[in-house]
């Protein structure tokens, strides 16, 4: 974050010094950044007019089973967006043949 910050803003290079990037800070922002993330998705789940759900499985290097989940929405003005609402590992390994 240092190199990074002498390049596109060297005047804040001290207060980039002074981040704490330690584990436990670290995952604290990362934890307060899903929250937020989550809280806003709840929200815009509200509001959707109109909603379809995408499920798919698949397998890492490892064979471990990956379970996707996308919510697609459509507006009012039928603008669509699509979310990524979950990514959860399936215990078990699995064999494609």
């Amino acid at each position: 974050m240092v190199s990074m910050g002498k390049i596109v803003c060297p005047e804040k290079i001290k207060e980039f010094k002074s981040v704490s990037l330690s584990r436990k800070t670290v995952t604290t922002r990362i934890d307060a950044i899903a929250t937020n993330l989550s809280t806003q998705f709840r929200q815009r789940i509200e509001n959707f007019k109109y909603f379809s759900v995408t499920m798919d499985e698949s397998t890492d290097r490892s064979d471990a089973a990956q379970l996707i989940i996308f919510i697609r929405d459509v507006d009012d003005e039928f603008n669509i967006t699509e979310e990524l609402a979950c990514l959860q590992s399936i215990k078990g390994k699995t064999k494609g043949k």
